[in-house]
């Protein structure tokens, strides 16, 4: 690199000779270990199957992020260092006597990830991306979720997936004594509100100009799916977007997957005009539905706007604290507020989060935390696009935390729910996405905030005073899933989950309905196709 630094990287040419169009992908996931099979047991297998890639005539270049694999200098995840380095080696890349001058980027999660960032410097020789799986904001999407650090994957990736791997299944790592020193959780502890430290790790999605091919999954809640959805909306170039459902690893050597790759990047490296960018621009996996359909636009210009309030009245079919209702109607008076403390003595950290065992033993996930159900629907609903809660809440605490699931309730067979009953476990319910906010980190971006996508600043927390009322608007990520006629939605409402830093946080906190702060979820629903 320009700072006399090496990248360590692995290219793998097709047996024809002559020059080709390069595939470029760098991730901290050692490139020496590409002889693990892509399971759920080895997720930084995400590179896709590069012999096939090969075999179809490109040149795959993989490589080791600065300070990791057999890369010189020091890791520091997706920063300013990391990404010039992306800039410069593709365009090392793209004048080797083996390359056509043409760049793509290929890759899931962290490669997807490393496509935002190089991509927002525009190389002169990159000329397509195809960010799979990959978020685009590190801070939002990644560590801190509405401002709540999400410990659980979080630890998991830097020691297990990161750190871990290079000291304990690495013996050809460089026995160099700063080698992978940087300690990404201690600086996400010194940096708990969106800083300098992180501004540059989110992504400048609308300075891309290159082509884009933006693919994510519904499931992605984790980290990835805002930023595909948020890549395709922003980025200026010519793009795409394909959202699909399943195991994302396992879908990205699947023929769909693929075969839409090989199209993207036969007309871009390769220039053949085989009809990719004159199909719809945007796929999508109806969830629960129709499953694969064409749309000209996302978020759907024909979606409509639904209400669904928060009610004190009981649904009688949930064993949680309150049981609460979901309804159609905005409320016309008053009620008494639905309060709990937090944290719940039957919480468990380690453990199992909010779910308690009950009395066999057997998981119960809702009877210690709040739900809102609604009526069973009488036809089809189809909720496509952003969602957004409107809560009016209070704490007897100087903060507190918002985590929202939006769950589908089926009906059971009258034996099946009584087995249910006897074996005193909660009945199965499917979780269609979900939401979080911190109280403190309230303040909304009024430039990038949309009455469907409360976009919150996070950089000066407002403690709440005690006792006090406060709206909030707390994003749930964008969904597609249809709830079928006889099925209810089930908002479910916590502080913790077993996946999150709930800290010293502790009181009541409480939740109004009524007519003067009708508290209520907004959906994106989509219209019946006229017959």
């Amino acid at each position: 690199m320009e700072d006399g630094v090496r990248i360590a990287c692995d290219v793998y040419r097709p047996k024809a000779p002559g020059s080709h169009p390069v595939l470029y992908a760098h991730a901290p996931y050692i490139k020496d270990s590409v002889d693990l099979p892509s399971s759920g047991m080895y997720r930084y297998r995400e590179t896709g199957n590069i012999a096939r890639w090969v075999s179809r005539g490109y040149v795959y270049v993989h490589a080791d992020v600065r300070g990791s694999g057999k890369s010189e200098g020091s890791f520091f995840p997706w920063g300013d260092r990391e990404q010039r380095d992306s800039y410069e080696m593709i365009e090392w890349a793209a004048v080797q006597p083996w390359s056509n001058g043409k760049v793509g980027m290929i890759g899931e999660s962290y490669y997807g990830m490393a496509q935002w960032a190089a991509a927002m410097h525009n190389p002169p020789h990159l000329a397509c991306i195809a960010p799979y799986d990959a978020g685009a904001d590190v801070y939002r999407h990644f560590v801190y979720k509405g401002g709540i650090l999400a410990t659980g994957f979080n630890n998991h990736w830097f020691n297990n997936s990161i750190r871990g791997r290079h000291f304990l299944d690495f013996p050809e790592r460089p026995k160099r004594g700063d080698y992978m020193t940087y300690d990404f959780q201690l600086d996400y502890y010194r940096h708990p509100t969106f800083d300098e430290h992180w501004k540059s790790r989110r992504f400048d999605l609308r300075a891309i100009k290159v082509p884009t091919f933006s693919i994510g999954n519904w499931e992605g809640l984790q980290v990835h799916l805002l930023g595909n959805l948020q890549g395709f909306m922003q980025t200026s170039g010519p793009k795409k977007l394909l959202v699909n459902s399943g195991d994302p690893q396992k879908l990205f050597q699947e023929d769909l997957i693929e075969q839409s790759l090989v199209r993207w990047y036969e007309y871009w490296l390769k220039g053949m005009d085989n009809g990719t960018m004159k199909e719809p621009p945007v796929r999508i996996y109806v969830r629960n539905g129709e499953g694969y359909r064409d749309e000209q636009e996302w978020p759907l210009k024909r979606a409509e706007t639904r209400n669904l309030y928060l009610s004190a009245g009981r649904s009688g079919v949930v064993d949680s604290l309150n049981d609460g209702a979901l309804s159609w109607t905005s409320p016309r008076g008053g009620s008494n507020p639905t309060s709990y403390y937090s944290p719940d003595p039957a919480w468990t950290i380690p453990g199992t989060g909010n779910t308690v065992p009950g009395r066999f033993g057997l998981s119960h996930t809702t009877r210690k935390i709040l739900t809102f159900t609604s009526p069973p629907l009488d036809q089809d609903l189809e909720v496509t696009g952003p969602l957004v809660l409107n809560l009016w809440a209070s704490s007897t605490a100087a903060d507190t935390h918002f985590i929202v699931n939006l769950m589908d309730m089926a009906p059971l067979p009258p034996d099946v729910a009584a087995a249910f009953k006897l074996l005193d476990a909660s009945p199965p319910a499917r979780r269609v996405t979900a939401g979080w906010l911190k109280a403190s980190h309230r303040a909304l971006d009024p430039e990038r905030t949309t009455p469907l996508s409360p976009y919150h600043t996070h950089t000066d927390p407002q403690p709440l005073k005690p006792g006090t009322v406060y709206p909030f608007a707390i994003e749930v990520w964008p969904t597609c899933w249809v709830f079928k006629a006889g099925h209810r939605i089930r908002l479910d409402l916590a502080s913790f989950d077993g996946q999150t830093h709930l800290g010293h946080l502790r009181g009541t906190d409480s939740f109004y309905h009524d007519a003067e702060r009708p508290s209520h979820l907004v959906l994106s629903a989509v219209p019946k196709k006229q017959a």
